[in-house]
């Protein structure tokens, strides 16, 4: 599961996966189907919608073809996408959680102050 947080001035490049709503859960399937050794099927379920392009784009980038004779030869350059979606998730998350605590501490210090 990744949470993505509806921010405003974000600092990455990502796209806004909310739909409304100021966040939005990616409950995220994923199943593979290695029929012989020259095709693997990779079928994803809840992903944010962008996903297959970067999937199809990370593919392109490989310096060498993935070797279909290993059944988990998608697993690494899915799950390296899946780390790129928790890393967004952390940070947008992070900013909000750190102008709340900036507020906190300016309270406590003045409260300490009187």
């Amino acid at each position: 599961m990744v949470k993505s947080v509806a921010t405003e001035g974000s600092r990455d490049e990502e796209p806004e996966y909310t739909d409304g709503k100021p966040y939005i859960w990616f409950e995220m399937g994923f199943f593979t189907r290695w029929d012989n050794p020259d095709h693997c099927t990779v079928f994803c379920i809840d992903t944010p919608f962008d996903m297959p392009e970067k999937l199809q784009s990370r593919l392109l980038q490989e310096q060498s073809p993935l070797n279909f004779s290993d059944p988990f030869a998608m697993h690494v350059p899915l799950i390296d996408q899946i780390i790129l979606l928790y890393d967004v998730s952390v940070w947008r998350v992070r900013d909000p959680v750190r102008d709340i605590e900036k507020v906190s501490t300016s309270i406590l210090l003045l409260g300490k102050n009187s």
